[in-house]
């Protein structure tokens, strides 16, 4: 840990010295241009649902990146993006189409349940129930990613128990056409062969200021890099670089206006990656899968999401209405051999999910002091899972359904005292569910009902600072399982049930945001004191069958912190965002601790890390009228995680950079991840590890827009 506080204390003071004698010439880069000091060009988000708003003057945990910026700092899907986000680390990557990750300890109990981070595409949620999934989305047409940390159960409801991260699209354009083509490749050492990737844009007004319409894509596959043992490894594998991956995906975006109040957008978007294999290996050094008994494991996905967002403003108010409809399959294979079971053995899991969502709100869009926000949502899902374990000697069908209906009220409103100097805000929502869980032996009916609130005050004495303290709640609804789970569970001694008791925490946090020295600096730092009621948790049964089960009560005591320097060389910023914080267990129930003992009260919160930060120097410079380079070099480290078991996921640690021109509409970048070939596991299932950092790959990028 004191190499994160050096680093960060470091690159403040660095930051300090070097901005004592910057010129003010404005502020750093952002999804729409170049900011200034002034709030006119400065970075701007709409997460707060009460239209545009300068991020600099939003009291929330909040981070924005740019399209443009994620490309330079070769941040290419959700899992990339993970790493400059504080608090933040994966929490299962089964796959390429099955990851979930965690934002400041809500989210480490794995991938079963309801998501704890709220995932949302151009206002939509992508929302899989039962199952709390990231979508596999890469980041090939994007204007902008918001990330919020922290509860945000008053405006995004009971799946943002973490934190919210909002993918917004680039839109048709309605005057111009626009063209943009790009392709890679790259090499992964002990890969089999060349990564490869194409992808592009098309936009075209069909009636110039009125109608438009914009398609995107792209087909990708990364080759594989690991072998598989049929039996132990005896030096011959019986197949080379199996865990090959492919990732295609398409969009088709529709922007209809008809008058200048009046906005329509009607998106269909596909996603569909899938590998051989799946992320969990039995070594990373080298990646072997072994005991497999000729069984291929697989993982295969495809998800297509349908919305229609219009927006109307009526002058001193704006309506809001966001319709949408989530489709998809997703199934996987596991060799129960390489997890401890008999060879020849494996684990069929199917799932189709289906989800129709409706959000109305309103919110003033007037220049008086007084502000709100007022919707209601609507939610009909379901997740039906075929799970089928073939044993060799035996075969268990654990298949089941989890349905819901479910809708919420929530509004915010805030007062502007003092010309704005001081803010007060008080939000609520009420969320009612039912939900009926089924599977071969039962049917369990359950209705539920939650209030969350957030309470904040935020003090603005000038557009160089905002400072505020909030009060916020969130939860995460009863995850559903399987009578072989339970009973599994039951057998190995542990709290077995259907369903889970809902997870509910309180987050209270005191927050600052700064620009310095002419806007030269921008620093953020948020403190934050976290209790959590109810945690849940993965478990891998003696049966070789992963269950969950209610642990117990904690808290999350931490610091985030997020720096940019604009040096006063030409083209040159340094950035850096890191988290240290102290997550314990304050009451565990007994028959868990009796099973592991290192999960006991005052013991660390398991899956969670201690830490992790990411430094940045980032070079944008334009040589000649005609030429520009840019380039981006990386560091950052996530500290090492304890597994329910007791076992260590050790920390590690990733150095990446890129270098390129750009003349013109062409573009030629060079790009390199992983530099120093770390090798290890983020996390343990069974006897298996969960997938590490990819080996070090180099590729080449070359782009081109019309």
């Amino acid at each position: 840990m004191k190499k994160l506080a050096y680093l960060l204390v470091g690159s403040a003071m660095i930051a300090y010295a070097g901005a004592a004698s910057a010129q003010a010439t404005g502020g750093t880069g952002n999804a729409k241009g170049n900011s200034s000091e002034g709030a006119a060009n400065d970075i701007v988000i709409t997460a707060t649902k009460s239209g545009a708003q300068v991020l600099q003057k939003t009291p929330l945990a909040i981070q924005a990146f740019s399209g443009e910026t994620l490309k330079q700092q070769n941040i290419q899907d959700t899992g990339d993006l993970i790493a400059v986000i504080p608090g933040a680390s994966i929490a299962q990557e089964t796959s390429a189409g099955i990851k979930s990750f965690n934002i400041r300890g809500v989210g480490v109990g794995g991938t079963n349940g309801e998501t704890p981070i709220g995932y949302y595409l151009d206002e939509v949620p992508f929302v899989v129930t039962n199952f709390g999934i990231a979508p596999p989305i890469r980041f090939l047409d994007l204007a902008q990613v918001e990330v919020l940390r922290g509860p945000q159960g008053t405006l995004y409801g009971q799946g943002s128990a973490g934190g919210t991260i909002i993918f917004h699209t680039r839109d048709p354009d309605l005057s111009s056409v626009q063209v943009v083509g790009e392709a890679y490749g790259s090499g992964t050492k002990d890969a089999s062969g060349l990564n490869w990737g194409v992808s592009g844009a098309v936009s075209i007004p069909i009636i110039k200021d009125v109608l438009a319409v914009r398609v995107s894509g792209g087909l990708s596959r990364q080759q594989g890099y690991a072998d598989v043992y049929f039996g132990a490894n005896d030096g011959t594998p019986d197949e080379k670089d199996a865990n090959w991956q492919k990732n295609s995906d398409w969009r088709v975006s529709v922007l209809f206006k008809p008058a200048q109040n009046i906005s329509i957008r009607g998106q269909v978007w596909q996603f569909q990656p899938r590998q051989q294999f799946e992320s969990l290996f039995n070594s990373v050094t080298p990646y072997t899968y072994t005991q497999t008994g000729g069984v291929d494991g697989y993982s295969r996905s495809k998800y297509t999401l349908y919305s229609l967002v219009a927006d109307v403003d009526l002058g001193g108010v704006a309506v809001t209405s966001a319709t949408s409809y989530l489709k998809g399959f997703f199934g996987t294979r596991f060799p129960l051999g390489a997890f401890g079971g008999p060879p020849g053995g494996k684990f069929d899991s199917i799932f189709h999910p289906e989800n129709f969502n409706q959000e109305l709100r309103a919110h003033s869009n007037g220049a008086g002091p007084f502000h709100w926000v007022l919707g209601a949502n609507y939610s009909d899902g379901q997740g039906p899972q075929s799970n089928i374990i073939d044993l060799v000697f035996a075969t268990i069908d654990a298949s089941n359904n989890a349905k819901t209906k479910n809708w919420a009220t929530f509004g915010e409103v805030s007062y502007d005292l003092f010309g704005g100097k001081l803010v007060p805000l008080v939000g609520i929502r009420y969320y009612h569910d039912r939900r009926t869980f089924e599977d071969a032996t039962s049917s369990l009916p359950t209705t539920s009902s939650k209030t969350t609130y957030r309470v904040n005050l935020s003090y603005l004495p000038s557009d160089n600072l905002t400072a505020f303290v909030t009060v916020s709640t969130g939860f995460r609804v009863n995850t559903s399982q399987s009578a072989v789970q339970v009973q599994l569970l039951q057998a190995d001694g542990l709290p077995g049930v259907y369903q889970l008791s809902p997870l509910s925490l309180t987050n209270y946090e005191a927050g600052l945001k700064a620009r310095l020295f002419g806007g030269a600096v921008r620093l953020g730092a948020n403190l934050y004191h976290i209790t959590y009621s109810g945690l849940q948790s993965s478990y891998t049964t003696t049966g070789g069958v992963g269950a969950y089960l209610n642990i117990g009560d904690a808290h999350s005591t931490g610091l985030d912190l997020d720096l940019t320097w604009r040096t006063p060389i030409k083209g040159l910023s340094l950035s850096a965002v890191g988290n240290y914080n102290v997550s314990k267990y304050d009451k565990v129930d007994p028959r868990v601790t009796l099973q592991f003992p290192n999960v006991r009260a005052g013991g660390r919160l398991v899956n969670a890390a201690k830490f992790n930060f990411r430094i940045d120097a980032n070079y944008d410079h334009k040589l000649n009228d005609e030429i520009s380079v840019f380039g981006n070099a990386n560091f950052g480290e996530t500290g090492d995680r304890p597994t329910i078991a007791g076992i260590l996921a050790p920390k590690y640690e990733l150095v990446g950079a890129t270098i390129g021109l750009r003349r013109g509409p062409y573009e030629i970048a060079v790009f390199g991840e992983n530099l120093t070939d770390e090798r290890g596991p983020t996390d343990y299932f069974a006897t298996a590890l969960l997938t590490g950092p990819v080996p070090r790959t180099i590729g080449m990028r070359l782009r081109k827009s019309f």
